[in-house]
């Protein structure tokens, strides 16, 4: 029960302050994608079904607010757990050098589709300035992961000390 309301918890403060905050101290020019840390966060972490469905849940909530295309946040989250969660199997990530590499990439392959569903829906209008959100947006999103991931970590004890 603990876990659940920590995630619950954690999604609304990653959201409000991923869409308040954020844009008002960068002005608008790149976001940290607290969510996209959450879903790699997950995928390093929970190798379970239930995993997955928040990663999707936590992508639909950014579509609720977001004013995209609906789903797309969602497939993107998805794919992000995804090949966290296989690469995760495959190489060891428990430093932080291989956390903020693999946020990084994470957010890259977020930007990738995302881009690429816009480019097929709306066209390649305004694809420069989208490359150049996206790179920034990648940069400060693994820069930021180590504190992120480590107050995620301490959640996880606090959550695991009620099962115990």
């Amino acid at each position: 029960m603990r876990r659940a309301t920590l995630f619950v918890a954690f999604a609304v403060f990653a959201l409000v302050v991923q869409t308040t905050l954020v844009p008002l101290l960068t002005g608008a020019r790149f976001t940290i994608e607290l969510v996209v840390m959450y879903v790699v966060y997950l995928g390093m972490r929970q190798h379970t079904a239930w995993a997955v469905v928040a990663a999707f849940l936590l992508g639909y909530l950014v579509d609720t607010i977001s004013g995209t295309l609906y789903g797309l946040n969602a497939f993107a989250m998805t794919v992000v757990y995804m090949a966290v969660y296989w690469t995760s199997r495959h190489l060891w990530m428990d430093n932080v050098v291989s956390q903020v590499f693999v946020v990084a990439l994470a957010e890259a392959l977020k930007q990738i589709v995302v881009g690429a569903v816009l480019a097929l829906a709306w066209g390649m209008e305004n694809g420069s300035r989208l490359l150049e959100i996206g790179v920034w947006t990648t940069v400060a999103t693994a820069l930021v992961s180590p504190a992120i991931f480590a107050v995620l970590e301490r959640a996880d004890e606090f959550a695991a000390q009620e099962e115990d």
